[in-house]
């Protein structure tokens, strides 16, 4: 995850620094295309939740499908939804059309997660809408009656998903100047491993939903940068050929901006010894300090966000990550009492539970665990099984919660 974190704030910093746009008019929207999950990025972060998916193989095409991970190191479950029949979802695999996908009257898709091993079995519960059912795709004014013969159930494309929150973010912020342009940000494996032309769904429907320019950015070693450089022009070329989408064009005040805020190789290399300097004494320091640190370590709890809170039922993830922050202090009692018997240990614990309507926790089980200390994981475990949340009026909760455990040095 924190490598994850680390490449955001690069990405943002490079749009920032790199093309001069930081500010406040500016939406800076931006699709981070990596080797296992795709994200949208706007207004100089990530606010939408990453889109995992898994690669199925179509004849004469792969099809980069959605998966649902109620934590990272989950394998997670495919996604299904209602598209258009055969051969257009097919047709979506191979070169993307908004309007292949089934949306209901907010614009959300009808899907549902898979059963059996990994979701790869279409789910039961999952209807095709009945004959005369009006419903809608991606496409603006698609709204439509359904005749026999116009739905099937199939995976939920994480393309489809994406272009959705595309289309989504550009209607809230249709004001910006910059709302017809777009960066994709793409891991180098697609071009060493020449799998670009996967993405051409995805590139694709950027033309389709209006965009007007594409800026590559692509994510590899700092020691690549000859690589990076021919890999974002050759791309540049093929998007060109397939939708006609240009490079944004650079205006004089771009340029201007662009070299006020740009730091000079001098400055960077000044920037990077201080910087190695200042990290030296403090892990100097740090060593020093942790001969005695049994009794001068303070551990605490987080939660990152809380939409890594999942919650399927009659709760929402607000009240149970509300509840969760209150009893923080008991979990905190609990990792300070293991340090004394085990110091320096740390990681990760994902729990999942399920409330009652009563509020009683019900089935604990420890999901997930980095911390390589499984008696202090049924010890957290054990509490949260013991908590109680509100009473709700009908309806049980089934719950993931990831809990970070860490520690500092006083």
């Amino acid at each position: 995850m924190s490598d994850r974190i680390l490449f955001a704030l690069a990405v943002v910093v490079s749009l920032c620094f790199g093309y001069g746009h930081c500010w406040e008019q500016d939406l800076m929207l931006n699709v981070n295309v990596r080797d296992d999950y795709l994200v949208v990025g706007a207004l100089g972060w990530f606010p939408i939740p990453s889109v995992y998916y898994k690669v199925l193989d179509y004849p004469y095409a792969h099809r980069y499908a959605a998966i649902e991970k109620d934590f990272e190191e989950d394998p997670g479950r495919l996604l299904w939804a209602v598209y258009y029949p055969f051969p257009r979802y097919m047709y979506s695999a191979l070169v993307a059309t908004p309007d292949s996908v089934y949306v209901d009257g907010k614009g959300d898709f009808l899907s549902m997660e898979g059963e059996g091993d990994l979701g790869m079995i279409p789910p039961k519960d999952l209807k095709l809408p009945a004959e005369g059912d009006s419903l809608a795709t991606l496409s603006p004014n698609s709204m439509r009656r359904i005749w026999r013969g116009d739905a099937a159930i199939a995976p939920l494309s994480a393309f489809d998903v994406i272009v959705s929150t595309l289309i989504r973010v550009r209607e809230a912020y249709a004001d910006r100047w910059d709302a017809d342009r777009i960066y994709l940000v793409i891991d180098g494996s697609f071009f060493r491993q020449n799998k670009f032309h996967e993405l051409h769904p995805l590139i694709i429907a950027l033309k389709e939903i209006g965009f007007r320019y594409v800026e590559v950015m692509v994510n590899v070693n700092k020691d690549d940068d000859a690589f990076r450089i021919s890999a974002m022009e050759w791309a540049h070329q093929e998007i060109y050929r397939l939708t006609g989408l240009e490079r944004p064009k650079t205006n004089p005040s771009d340029d201007l901006r662009r070299v006020e805020t740009r730091p000079g190789i001098m400055e960077e290399t000044v920037r990077e010894e201080i910087s190695k300097k200042f990290s030296d004494k403090f892990f100097t320091e740090s060593a020093g300090r942790m001969k005695d640190y049994k009794a001068k370590t303070s551990g605490w709890v987080k939660f990152l966000w809380t939409k890594d809170v999942k919650v399927r039922g009659s709760r929402s993830a607000e009240d149970v990550a509300e509840i969760m922050r209150q009893r923080s202090p008991g979990l905190e009692h609990i990792y300070n009492k293991f340090l004394k018997k085990k110091p320096g240990f740390e990681g990760r614990v994902v729990l999942r539970f399920e409330i009652a309507s009563s509020g009683e926790v019900l089935h604990t089980a420890v999901a997930y665990s980095s911390t390589g200390y499984k008696e202090f994981d049924n010890a957290v475990r054990d509490y949260v099984g013991q908590m109680t949340f509100g009473e709700v009026e009908s309806g049980n909760a089934k719950v993931t919660i990831p809990l970070t455990f860490g520690f500092s040095i006083l």
